[in-house]
C-alpha cells in the first residue's frame, strides 16, 4: 500500500513515473510497447530509422542515441536486458520454445543478413519489459492513431528484411505472420490482404484450410470494424455499404480476392454453404 501512497492505483503510479521521463525515452518506450513484451535492440533501431527517415551515414549515431534512451529505461526499472548476442549466435536457438505462436511473433528477429549489414550489429541485445503492466500502461495512454502509425513503421522495416532475403524467408510462416500482424494493426487493408493471401495460400497447400480462413477473416475484420455498429446500414458479409462505397479500387480488388480464396478454402473443407456466404 505504501508504494501507491498518493495514487489511486498502481497504474497511476506507473503513469506518473513514465511522465517524469524525458520525451526521447518515452518515444522509445512507445515503440517498444508496439514491438511487444520482448524484442531485440536492432528491431527497435530498424523501426526507429523507418519512423524518422534516418540517413545511412547517421545510422550508428542514431542507434547509439537510442541505446542511451534504453539505458535510462533500464535504470528506471521499466526495461531489462535479457541477452547479449555474440556474432556466432543463431537467433532460432535462443527463442523460447514454450511460447505460443502469437507470443513468439514478438520474438522473431531481423534476418541475420540484414543484421550483419547494420553498423550497430555488434551492439545488439535482447530487451524486455520488466512487467507487462509497464507495456499495458504505455499502450493505454497512446492514441490509436499513434499506435497504428508505429505499427506501420515496424511493418515496413520488417518487410524490408523479408525482401532482402526472400528465398531464406519463403515458407517461414512466423516471420511472415509477424509482418502481417503489424500491417493489420496499422489498419492497412491492402498490405494486410497481400500478406494474408500469400501466407493463406501456403497454408492451403499444406491442407491447413481452417487456419487460412482465420487469417482471411482477420483482414476482413479491418473493414468490418470501420462499420458503425449503430448505423442503419445495409451490410454485405458484415461490411457496411457506406464502407464499401469509400474503398479505392485496389482495396476492392483484394476484397474480392480474399472472399474468393476464402470460399475455396471452405469448399475444400466441404463447407460449401459457408463458402457461398
Amino acid at each position: 500500500p505504501n508504494l501507491i501512497l498518493g495514487f489511486g492505483s498502481v497504474g497511476e503510479l506507473l503513469l506518473h513515473r513514465l511522465d517524469a521521463l524525458d520525451s526521447s525515452v518515452r518515444t522509445v518506450l512507445h515503440l517498444s510497447a508496439v514491438l511487444g513484451t520482448e524484442f531485440d535492440l536492432l528491431d527497435a533501431v530498424a523501426a526507429y530509422e523507418e519512423m524518422f527517415g534516418v540517413d545511412e551515414s547517421k545510422r550508428f549515431e542514431t542507434a547509439m542515441t537510442l541505446r542511451e534512451s534504453f539505458d535510462v529505461a533500464v535504470d528506471e526499472g521499466v526495461i531489462e536486458q535479457s541477452y547479449i548476442f555474440g556474432e556466432e549466435d543463431d537467433c532460432k536457438e535462443i527463442m523460447d520454445e514454450e511460447d505460443n505462436l502469437c507470443h513468439s511473433l514478438g520474438n522473431i528477429r531481423i534476418s541475420l543478413k540484414g543484421r550483419r549489414a547494420h553498423p550497430f550489429y555488434a551492439e545488439n541485445r535482447r530487451l524486455r519489459f520488466t512487467h507487462d503492466s509497464w507495456k499495458a500502461s504505455i499502450l493505454n495512454v497512446m492514441l490509436d492513431e499513434r499506435k497504428q502509425e508505429i505499427h506501420e513503421h515496424v511493418a515496413m522495416s520488417l518487410e524490408k528484411e523479408l525482401d532482402d532475403d526472400e528465398a531464406h524467408h519463403r515458407g517461414d510462416f512466423e516471420k511472415q505472420i509477424r509482418v502481417f500482424k503489424h500491417w493489420k494493426s496499422s489498419g492497412n487493408f491492402t498490405k494486410s490482404a497481400i500478406f494474408a493471401l500469400d501466407i493463406g495460400g501456403q497454408l492451403m497447400l499444406l491442407g491447413l484450410n481452417s487456419q487460412a480462413i482465420l487469417l482471411f477473416d482477420e483482414v476482413l475484420d479491418i473493414l468490418k470494424e470501420m462499420t458503425d455498429e449503430g448505423e442503419l446500414d445495409v451490410r454485405y458479409g458484415g461490411i457496411g455499404a457506406s464502407v464499401l462505397e469509400t474503398i479505392v479500387p485496389p482495396e476492392l480488388e483484394y476484397l474480392i480476392k480474399l472472399n474468393i480464396t476464402k470460399g475455396k478454402a471452405y469448399s475444400t473443407l466441404r463447407r460449401g454453404v459457408d463458402g457461398a456466404e
